[in-house]
C-alpha cells in the first residue's frame, strides 16, 4: 500500500503540462527561515524567570493605573469638600459681619426695643411720648366705636317709647379723650 502512495506521489511530481506541479513539504506548520515570524527554537520559549518578571511588571502597571484612578477620585472629593467648607466659612463670616454692622449702627439695629410702645406682659403703655401717643390713639378708636353705636341707637329709636313719647333709656354721649400734653395729636 505504501508503495502505491509513493508511486502516485512520484508520478504527480513528475507530471508535465499545465497541471499543478507537486512540491513536497516536510512540515506544513513550520515557518521558513527567511520569514519575519521565524524564531529559533531557543528564542521560541521564554524562561521561567523572564515570565515571572514580565507578569510582575504587567501587574504593577495595572495596579498603578488603579491607584492613579483612586487618587484622582480622592483629589476631586477632597477639593469638593474643601470648597464646601470654604463656602460655609465665607457664609458664616458674612453673617457675622452683617451682625456687627447692625449692632454698630444705632439706627439699623435698634437694640432690644419692641415694635410698639406697649408691654404685652403687664398690659400697660410705656411711660414715653410714643406710649402716650399710642394710648391716645387706642382711646380714640374706642371713642369712635361708642359714638357710632350711639348714633345707630338714636337712629333706631333705642330707648324711645313711640306710644307715650318719652325716652325710656337715656342715650349717653361718650366723652372725647384728651390728647397728651407733650404731643399735639389731631384726631
Amino acid at each position: 500500500m505504501r508503495d502505491k502512495e509513493r508511486l502516485e506521489r512520484d508520478r504527480l511530481s513528475n507530471r508535465t503540462g499545465s497541471y499543478h506541479r507537486y512540491e513536497p513539504v516536510k512540515d506544513p506548520t513550520a515557518v521558513a527561515p527567511n520569514c519575519p515570524s521565524y524564531a529559533k527554537p531557543v528564542d521560541r520559549f521564554v524562561t521561567t524567570e523572564d515570565v515571572a518578571a514580565i507578569e510582575h511588571k504587567e501587574r504593577a502597571q495595572d495596579y498603578s493605573k488603579v491607584m492613579e484612578k483612586h487618587e484622582g477620585r480622592r483629589q476631586a472629593r477632597y477639593k469638593r469638600e474643601e470648597d464646601r467648607w470654604a463656602a460655609l466659612d465665607a457664609k458664616e463670616r458674612a453673617e457675622q459681619m452683617r451682625l456687627d454692622r447692625l449692632q454698630a449702627d444705632p439706627i439699623c439695629g435698634r437694640k432690644n426695643v419692641g415694635g410698639a410702645p406697649f408691654n404685652i406682659v403687664s398690659q400697660a403703655y410705656e411711660p414715653t411720648a410714643a406710649g402716650q401717643k399710642l394710648k391716645h390713639h387706642d382711646d380714640m378708636v374706642k371713642f369712635r366705636g361708642e359714638l357710632r353705636s350711639m348714633n345707630l341707637a338714636a337712629r333706631n329709636h333705642l330707648g324711645f317709647n313711640p306710644i307715650t313719647g318719652e325716652q325710656v333709656y337715656p342715650i349717653k354721649i361718650p366723652e372725647r379723650p384728651q390728647a397728651p400734653a407733650s404731643t399735639s395729636i389731631i384726631g
